[in-house]
């Protein structure tokens, strides 16, 4: 007898180290899966945010979140703050708490399982389908709240579950503290914690042995919501007033795309998300019925975890209907819920005759598509361009900085067109920046800010061109610097972006007197923008040329500056009509010109010239000056080794 309970004890201890060893290889998969390629992506505009709001202090940041009307509350900021004062403010560094909230919210997952009696089996698969989500991947990777969120949310989830069972003050009191920074962290955390009360309240209503639980229950909700009754006074306008960043669809479209997002995220193709949302749904109606037809045991558990999924997801979309609000990020709460349903389906009661073969292979055969949709959708996260965060700040970073160079950098302004955070964040230069238009749509105070970069003596302008409907929806950027001294001299497509290149010279003032006169009667008068001015290899030489019209039509002449080598071979050149000169007081026109300079320049001296001719003649001669040159020299150069 003796032998018989030490044989099982022994094979109770070998199955629990088991358990142990498999939930530590789920674990660090689910860390190296987030781990991964952590900084690969550029970060996207809320993330950037985040980095730029943390510079405050954290009396700062609360003050910020109100003035500045910000739609989460400072749980995540004042995480965030400590850790990079550590680690750097690198992207993966950024990132990282991220990645650490949601490995635990795997490892809490299993807790949660193992709390509500899933056989050891189930639960570790429920853990590793969290491990392998998609979603919860793509969110561990986002330096925002969601992970944490997620975190936090199952473990009151769990504690709350500890709370009930146990009915100890302690579990409660964890309860309140986990609650409440889960608060702290994303106002739709609350969601999860009324689905908590609502399967109380129900459970209480049509099961008498579960009554006497439900005002003990309400005393600790209680507690949590006077603890955070004066953090939500304060941001009560807020949370009222918040546009939303999404949209209100029907019930038959949200219910695919949540289905959708939490079975194989949404790096799946558009036209496969219905596919993948049916699956999705075949596998909870499978849970549902083995857990509905199981013990009492298995129908408590099965309705807490329809609260816990459902009550959340129906909550955001009805809060969608006045206003468009729905976003497939906002479920992350009900993302554990759904990863313990799915493994459900192979949990509860075993039904007798044909039906339980068909039922386990139909959940196999749906678990089996579930898993090779999830790794083709980790696999384009990872390794799929159309499906990355990164739109090309960190290119566009390196053009401004290259055509920023060759001017000191007081005469040099960056411009948005939208004030997108993200791009300051990956340029660290010297160059100052400005909003253009300065507010959404703007008109009369773009015009004013480009008249006060005129006053200050800006000579170029680099203006990154992103779509704006919500603060510049009729181009009232490149209007006001149509209407200025400058002019565009040229554009370059960096990511998804043109980067629009300005040049002017906001003072009349000649630095240096050509006065070439051609045969046409074209003179040359001189060219300014070029003092302080060095040739740098891959940036831009900007300057202004300053001439009298001839007599007669200029036709299609066209004036081009060109940068040549010692031995006379041309490195780069522009050839501009004197039809879009800007014509001045009598006489007199202007215009400004920007060269684009070759990456590989090699060192030695440079001329610029300048050379008019007609393009409309065949063999394109040029027009000789009245001393018979057929060019003007403009400056000199030299680029040392």
């Amino acid at each position: 007898m003796k032998a018989q309970r030490a044989m099982r004890s022994g094979e109770l201890h070998s199955s629990k180290n088991l358990l142990r060893l498999i939930a530590l290889g789920a674990l660090l998969l689910a860390f190296l899966l987030r781990a991964y390629r952590l900084d690969h992506q550029e970060l996207r505009g809320d993330e950037a945010f985040g980095y730029f709001f943390v510079q405050r202090t954290y009396a700062g940041m609360i003050e910020a979140t109100v003035a500045l009307a910000e739609p989460h509350p400072v749980g995540s900021y004042f995480v965030l703050k400590p850790w990079l004062s550590l680690a750097g403010d690198g992207e993966f560094a950024l990132r990282f708490p991220s990645v650490w909230f949601g490995v635990l919210a795997v490892a809490l997952t299993l807790r949660l399982a193992l709390r509500l009696g899933f056989r050891r089996a189930t639960a570790l698969l429920a853990t590793l389908l969290l491990a392998l989500s998609p979603y919860a991947v793509w969110h561990s990777q986002d330096a925002r709240m969601y992970s944490m969120s997620m975190a936090l949310t199952v473990a009151a989830v769990w504690l709350g579950v500890e709370t009930l069972q146990r009915q100890r003050s302690r579990w409660g009191l964890a309860y309140v503290a986990v609650a409440w920074l889960a608060l702290h962290t994303h106002y739709y955390a609350a969601f999860a914690l009324a689905a908590l009360t609502f399967f109380v309240a129900t459970r209480a209503l049509f099961v008498p042995n579960a009554r006497s639980s439900l005002a003990r229950w309400l005393m600790w909700q209680t507690i949590v919501a006077a603890l955070y009754l004066p953090w939500l006074l304060s941001v009560a306008g807020i949370i009222g007033s918040y546009g939303g960043n999404g949209d209100s669809p029907d019930f038959w479209s949200m219910a695919q795309r949540s289905l959708s997002v939490f079975a194989v995220g949404e790096m799946a193709p558009a036209e496969q998300r219905t596919a993948w949302a049916v699956a999705a749904g075949l596998l909870l109606a499978i849970a549902v019925l083995r857990l509905g037809a199981g013990s009492p045991t298995d129908r408590r558990t099965l309705w807490l975890l329809i609260c816990y999924f459902a009550l959340p997801v129906l909550i955001i979309w009805w809060s969608a209907w006045e206003r468009p609000i729905f976003n497939e990020r906002y479920l992350a709460v009900s993302a554990p819920a759904f990863a313990l349903l799915i493994a459900a389906a192979f949990d509860g009661r075993r039904f007798s005759g044909p039906r339980e073969p068909l039922l386990r292979g139909a959940a196999l055969l749906l678990l089996a598509a579930l898993l090779a949709g999830m790794t083709l959708s980790l696999y384009r996260h990872y390794a799929d361009p159309a499906y990355s965060k990164t739109r090309g700040w960190r290119d566009l970073a390196a053009a401004l900085e290259r055509f920023s160079a060759g001017l000191p950098a007081e005469q040099v302004r960056i411009a948005q067109n939208f004030p997108d955070p993200t791009l300051w964040y990956y340029y660290r230069g010297a160059v100052e920046h400005i909003v253009l238009p300065p507010g959404p749509h703007d008109e009369a105070g773009a015009r004013a800010a480009v008249d006060a970069l005129a006053k200050a003596g800006v000579r170029r302008i680099l203006l990154p061109l992103q779509p704006a409907a919500n603060w510049d929806d009729r181009d009232l950027a490149v209007a006001a610097l149509a209407q200025s001294p400058y002019d565009r001299v040229d554009e370059e497509r960096v990511g998804v972006w043109p980067l629009l290149l300005y040049a002017g010279q906001p003072s009349p003032r000649v630095e240096k007197e050509i006065n070439a006169l051609f045969e046409n009667g074209f003179l040359l008068h001189g060219v300014s923008g070029l003092e302080e001015q060095q040739v740098v290899p891959g940036g831009l030489l900007t300057f202004t040329l300053v001439g009298m019209r001839p007599p007669g039509d200029v036709g299609a002449l066209k004036l081009s500056v060109q940068l040549l080598n010692d031995d006379g071979a041309l490195a780069t050149q522009q050839d501009l009509p004197l039809t879009e000169w800007r014509r001045g007081d009598g006489r007199t026109m202007t215009r400004n010109y920007g060269l684009r300079l070759p990456a590989e320049l090699p060192p030695g001296g440079y001329r610029l010239i300048a050379v008019l001719y007609d393009p409309t003649i065949e063999g394109l001669p040029r027009i000789r000056t009245m001393d018979g040159a057929e060019l003007v020299e403009l400056a000199t150069f030299r680029i040392e080794e």
